[in-house]
């Protein structure tokens, strides 16, 4: 039989280029860990997926309020994050923390970054995912999950 005739050599070229084009969408949003800040002040913006959120330089949906924080609570803060179970901590300064988060479902690891300025009593969050083009809230949600916390260390 001719190829005109038979469908089959045609779809599987569809499937092969549909296959490449969904691993190079799902590649293009690949991260690798962001560094520490040089400055001690700012933290790295987000790039332009939807898959971040910062306190700092978010814009959108990247945007986020910073926590507000003394100093204790921000002591607090980082002894509770050094217990959870899914988040290891891989930097903890003085005034600046980072840590690899692995979701609960997928088990996909997001960056956290924590810097506390202690004169205007906040912290600033960034948190990213490393893997794929969109996060479906989860960083939202996280910095939300931080805040409360921080909610429930000055309620005890």
């Amino acid at each position: 039989m001719s190829d005109s005739l038979n469908p089959e050599p045609r779809m599987q070229l569809k499937f092969h280029v549909s296959c490449t084009l969904a691993a190079i969408l799902l590649l293009a949003g690949c991260s690798s860990s962001p560094g520490k800040p040089q400055n001690q002040q700012l933290l790295p913006e987000c790039g332009w997926l939807p898959n971040c959120v910062n306190s700092q330089s978010g814009r959108g949906a990247q945007a986020s309020a910073p926590l507000s924080a003394s100093a204790q609570q921000w002591q607090q803060l980082k002894a509770w994050i050094a217990q959870q179970q899914d988040w290891e901590v891989i930097v903890n300064d003085s005034h600046f923390m980072q840590a690899i988060v692995k979701t609960s479902t997928l088990r996909f690891r997001d960056d956290v970054q924590l810097l506390f300025l202690p004169d205007e009593q906040i912290i600033h969050v960034r948190s990213s995912s490393r893997l794929g083009l969109s996060d479906l809230g989860t960083n939202a949600r996280r910095v939300e999950t931080l805040r409360e916390q921080l909610m429930q260390e000055t309620v005890q």
